[in-house]
Formats: structure tokens, C-alpha cells, sequence
């Protein structure tokens, strides 16, 4: 036996509908309004998961941000330290070297150890900003502490130069190592005794016998003996300086002196006389280098003279042609 069916007027259509489908339509309606309400569930759960963070989560999200903070802060003050140092580089390059006469540091040498293989590769496993700035700020101190080091041993070189140059300037044979006047200078001069025109490799200074005889300056003694054409003869070595320095026809050293003694500028080292090939009386005296080739000792005289009695040295110098010896 059939089911009944049962109509409805449908005013919008105006025709007559069959009940069924009403109930259908009405079905599919509930449906899609269930799903909806699904999709919504399911999103304000994802939403919940991943937009509303829990207190430990919001603690740990400060905390990396504080370290981030205070890391760019680390980089900002390691680069100034680095620019700091920069400038006490250059400044070690363009004065205190130049100053000691000591040669520049190459930009290899200042380079050393930079390049080669990525030794930060290791931060990249990091957010971008984090990598980042590890990478930064490990690079920087990395180049602050090469800097320091190379800096340290450059001050280090520096302190020996200025030690060795102020024994350089100790040793210098500034001083006249006995008062008299210069009576023959540097140069061709016509020999008193010998009667012929030969090179003479100092300078002659009038003292009477027994005139005090001092260093020129600090230094060795090489020999304090009798010898040759000088008679009684003192060498003293001023190495670091680089000379060497002869005082010659003395009447005797002084007590006790003898090779291999330090002595300083100043320090009584003989006592004049006429001994050797010479005329009278006076003190012979010689400046040469460390590979023996004679100096004007004339010209080491200036720091200790004033500007009138070095010139007035020079003039008597230049002005003799005879020699005593």
C-alpha cells in the first residue's frame, strides 16, 4: 500500500510542493550550519594553540628578547673598543715608529689570522636576527682580541726600541773628553813629524800634561794600551750607538782601568801627555764607526755645545793645517 503524500503550497513558486523535500532542504540546512560551526571550533582551537601563550611561554619570549637586547649592546660596545684601538694603531704607526725609526707593520702581518673557513657556521641553525647577531658579536671579539694582542706586542717592540734608543743617546760621544782648544781638525794635514801631507782621522785638543781625559760617552773599554804611532792609547766601544772612540799620546790611565769595563760619559779615563809620534803635548781624538771608517768627531759635538762655541770649534778646525802628531 502506498505511503501517502502531502503537499504544501509554496506562495513563492505558487504551486504545490511535496512535503519530503522541504524536510530534505530543511536537513541540508542544519548541516552546513553544523559544519560551519565545526570549521569554527577547529579554528578558534588552532588559534588558541598558537595565539594565546602561556605564562612560562611569555617569560621564556621576554627572556630571549632581554639577551637579544643585551647582546646588540655588546656589539655596539665591542665596535668601539675596536675604533678605539683602530686609532692606537695608526697613531703607533704614524708616530711612535716613526719616531724610534722603527719599520711599519705590514697589513699582512696586522691580517694575520683573519680568513678561512666559517668559524660561526653554527649560529645558522638560529632565527636569521638571532644568527645574526651571535655572528656579529663573536666576529667582533674574535677581532677585538687580535687586535689586543697584536697591539700589546707591537707596545712591547716599542718599549725595546725606546730603551735601546735612550742607551743609544747615553752612548753618544757628545763631550769633550778634555778642556783645551781645538787646535787641528779632520781632514789632509801636514805632518810635524813625518814631513809629509797624510789624512788626519781626528782632532787634536791643547792640553798640558796630566789634563783629565773622560768618555765621550757610555760605554765599553776595548783597550787601554801602548801602541803604533799613538803612544799610550784608550778604545772605548759604544755599540749600541755604533762607534767607537780612541783617545791617544796619553801619560797614564787612570788606576784600575783596563778592558772590558763599563764606563759612563763623563767617567776620568786617562791623563794627557806626549807619548807616541808626537810634537808636544796634547790629546789626539778619534771617532769611527763600528766597521772602523773615521768620523769628524766635530760633528758630534753640537748637543753639548752652544750654537757660538760649536761654531767657534768648527772655525778652529777648519783653520789649522798642521798636525801634533
Amino acid at each position: 500500500m502506498a505511503k501517502h503524500r502531502y503537499y504544501y503550497y509554496d506562495s513563492e513558486s505558487c504551486s504545490f510542493v511535496e512535503l519530503k523535500s522541504r524536510r530534505r532542504r530543511l536537513q541540508m540546512q542544519v548541516a552546513g550550519v553544523v559544519s560551519i560551526a565545526v570549521v569554527l571550533a577547529l579554528g578558534l582551537t588552532w588559534g588558541m594553540d598558537h595565539v594565546v601563550e602561556t605564562p612560562q611561554e611569555l617569560a621564556l619570549r621576554a627572556e630571549n628578547q632581554a639577551l637579544q637586547d643585551q647582546l646588540a649592546q655588546f656589539d655596539r660596545r665591542i665596535s668601539s673598543v675596536s675604533t678605539e684601538l683602530e686609532k692606537l694603531s695608526e697613531k703607533d704607526q704614524e708616530l711612535y715608529r716613526s719616531l724610534f725609526q722603527a719599520d711599519p707593520i705590514s697589513e699582512d702581518v696586522r691580517q694575520m689570522g683573519v680568513g678561512g673557513t666559517d668559524a660561526y657556521a653554527s649560529f645558522s641553525r638560529f632565527s636569521p636576527s638571532a644568527s645574526r647577531l651571535l655572528r656579529n658579536t663573536a666576529e667582533g671579539l674574535d677581532r677585538l682580541e687580535r687586535q689586543v694582542g697584536f697591539q700589546s706586542e707591537s707596545y712591547r717592540e716599542l718599549t725595546r726600541f725606546a730603551t735601546d734608543y735612550e742607551t743609544q743617546l747615553d752612548e753618544m760621544p757628545i763631550m769633550i773628553p778634555s778642556e783645551g782648544r781645538v787646535i787641528s781638525g779632520f781632514g789632509m794635514r801636514y805632518h810635524p813629524i813625518l814631513k809629509v801631507r797624510r789624512m788626519h782621522y781626528g782632532v787634536d785638543i791643547n792640553v798640558n800634561t796630566g789634563t783629565p781625559v773622560v768618555a765621550a760617552g757610555d760605554g765599553v773599554v776595548l783597550e787601554a794600551k801602548r801602541g803604533n804611532g799613538y803612544g799610550n792609547y784608550v778604545k772605548i766601544k759604544h755599540e749600541t750607538a755604533g762607534y767607537v772612540t780612541l783617545y791617544a799620546h796619553l801619560r797614564n790611565f787612570k788606576s784600575g782601568l783596563k778592558a772590558g769595563q763599563r764606563v759612563s760619559r763623563g767617567d776620568l779615563i786617562a791623563y794627557s801627555g806626549n807619548t807616541g809620534l808626537s810634537k808636544s803635548p796634547h790629546l789626539h781624538y778619534e771617532v769611527r764607526d763600528l766597521d772602523g771608517r773615521a768620523l769628524n768627531p766635530v760633528f758630534f759635538l753640537a748637543p753639548s755645545l752652544t750654537p757660538a762655541a760649536y761654531q767657534k770649534i768648527l772655525e778652529e778646525a777648519e783653520n789649522t793645517t798642521v798636525i801634533f802628531d
